[in-house]
């Protein structure tokens, strides 16, 4: 095989499908008859990835569990596969926020691009323009300025839109649009904004199948607004799938004979090539793929001993969906059925504080990122306690309702002054250093490590780092059915005190967790039901996703809707 092999094949190759050429990577080369320039990357590819990779599908949606390799193996191999089809074309990355862009989405991206040979500032700039002197032509359309952009050595370019910065979307023509976390998007405004703009400059890039491309990925979303993603399973023909997968297979078998053949066996072989991947290109052109994957199907990759980790530290509901990639079943048992996505979850960004960062170092921690925080006014909190993890849920007053600006929790074995440690640090910028404290009877228990109860040590504790604090004693904790009641009024508009309640959505992650997953049981006696605490009582689990910070923010919200204290600034406030 070593004598077959000559330059023109090398470049023979390169000129064919990217598919094709991670076939390739796998066969046993003798690098002694490869030209000196020639560099081979062997990359590990799992099964949801290569079957992505064969299809090469225009549209493509993949629900896949968590630690599948969406972003590097996914993502990066699409949208690397998109830049070189279509130089100077102008693509998009979309995510709910612009921070999950730069901290969660593209580092991974990055990484991928990396492992595949390309390398920052050679082959791909972000948030800058390339050197002048490499004489980069520029993009057929695109953005003005490079402040939100990725360019490429080949004169294409990738904006980065997100739909917490209104308008980012508008004006633009794209000809590839990636989505990553797509269960947060908001399908209303994707449609009406980013699709609208995956249009025109058929003259340049028609008939290529990566042209107006879709890839949409996540994993498997358990809110109802966020199930639009699986109805796309409806688009796709499995026939189609099936014939191009079988295509490719026909293509690598060719490859491995044109390996071996000399002379006019082996043009032929090659015409064959290029025969069948005219084929395959004119049907993937419009060829839909759905595709669903659990985190076992990366188990080489994410290893079964951390899956094993998992099946034991999660609640059962988040690992039958965020790890076995199972459709959630949505149980008419919530305690807060009316919480929805889409009516009481917000993302608020201080922008003008994180674009003064630098890509690849996080921004700082801390409240100055967060716009939905007056620092003239107080703050709204409230604790769960207990031996395994404590939580906060922290909040503030806004025009004509609350908002739920922030959960914090600490584990065993932090404690209580961990937790006043955590809070001070977060808001350690913020102006008006004054909290109300919202407690119940459970507050009252003596600590196990201090004479105090829980209520006085988190008092004093945040009075020694330099806060005021207003405690508010709510009484005996409410039963279930009075907080059932009341969340429901609140979520639906109805609460004669507040007009709406809503959370944060990146800082009240695991609040919304706790509340998604809060299920009613049958109670005793006059209690006709009750919360469901049984993940409480089992250590193994990770607590941050149990009833504990569900419970925090029901004290919070009582408290709130009964003592009524009425902020009126951060010099005059009123309580009735």
């Amino acid at each position: 095989m070593s004598q077959a092999i000559r330059r023109l094949d090398i470049e023979d190759l390169v000129r064919s499908d990217k598919e094709a050429m991670l076939c390739m990577a796998n066969l046993n080369w003798n690098r002694e008859s490869l030209p000196d320039e020639t560099t081979i990357n062997q990359m590990h590819f799992n099964k949801p990835q290569l079957r992505s990779a064969m299809v090469g599908a225009n549209e493509e949606y993949a629900v896949w569990g968590r630690g599948t390799g969406k972003s590097e193996g996914l993502i990066s191999v699409k949208s690397k596969r998109n830049v070189e089809v279509m130089p100077r074309a102008h693509g998009c990355f979309v995510g709910a926020t612009y921070l999950q862009l730069l901290e969660r989405t593209l580092p991974p991206v990055v990484k991928g691009w990396e492992a595949m040979g390309w390398k920052k500032d050679r082959d791909f700039w972000i948030r800058q323009r390339p050197p002048k002197n490499l004489n980069i032509p520029e993009p057929i359309v695109g953005p003005l300025t490079p402040e939100h952009c990725i360019y490429f050595r080949n004169g294409a370019v990738a904006s980065l839109v997100s739909q917490d910065r209104p308008g980012s979307a508008n004006g633009k023509t794209v000809h590839w649009i990636v989505g990553d976390e797509a269960k947060f998007l908001d399908k209303k405004a994707l449609d009406n904004e980013l699709l609208m703009t995956n249009r025109g400059d058929e003259r340049f890039f028609g008939g290529i199948p990566e042209f107006h491309s879709l890839l949409f990925a996540t994993d498997m979303p358990t809110w109802k607004e966020a199930m639009w993603i699986l109805d796309k399973e409806k688009d796709m023909d499995p026939q189609r799938v099936q014939l191009l997968m079988a295509i490719q297979v026909e293509i690598f078998k060719l490859w491995q004979l044109y390996l071996v053949h000399q002379g006019r066996a082996k043009t032929a072989v090659f015409n064959k090539i290029q025969s069948y991947q005219k084929q395959y290109d004119q049907i993937r052109r419009n060829t839909v793929l759905f595709s669903e994957a659990s985190t076992w199907e990366n188990v080489e990759g994410f290893g079964k001993r951390n899956i094993m980790k998992m099946k034991r530290n999660l609640p059962s509901f988040i690992y039958r969906t965020a790890i076995l990639n199972m459709r959630p079943f949505l149980t008419q048992e919530a305690f807060y059925p009316e919480l929805s996505s889409s009516r009481h979850t917000y993302d608020s960004y201080n922008y003008g504080h994180i674009d003064r960062g630098e890509f690849g170092k996080p921004t700082a921690d801390d409240s100055r990122k967060d716009s939905d925080v007056d620092p003239e006014l107080p703050l709204h909190g409230a604790l769960d306690y207990g031996a395994h993890i404590n939580t906060l849920a922290l909040g503030q007053y806004c025009p004509g309702g609350f908002n739920v600006v922030k959960g914090l929790d600490v584990t065993h074995p932090r404690r209580l002054k961990d937790l006043a440690k955590a809070f001070l640090q977060y808001y350690q910028h913020h102006k008006a250093k004054l909290l109300y404290f919202y407690y119940d009877h459970t507050a009252l228990t003596n600590n196990a490590v201090s004479d105090l109860s829980y209520a006085d040590e988190w008092i004093a504790l945040i009075k020694a780092g330099g806060w005021s604090v207003r405690s508010v004693y709510v009484g005996h904790t409410p039963g279930a059915a009075i907080r059932y009641e009341m969340w429901g009024k609140l979520l639906r508009g109805e609460h004669p005190m507040l007009r709406s309640v809503q959370f944060n959505r990146n800082n009240c992650y695991y609040i919304l967790e706790s509340m998604r997953h809060a299920k009613i049981k049958k109670g005793t006696g006059r209690d006709e039901f009750k919360k469901n605490k049984d993940d409480e009582r089992n250590i193994e689990i990770d607590q941050r996703g149990t009833t504990h910070y569900s419970d925090a923010v029901d004290t919070l919200l009582y408290g709130v809707t009964e003592r009524k204290p009425v902020v009126m600034s951060a010099g005059a406030v009123l309580t009735s």
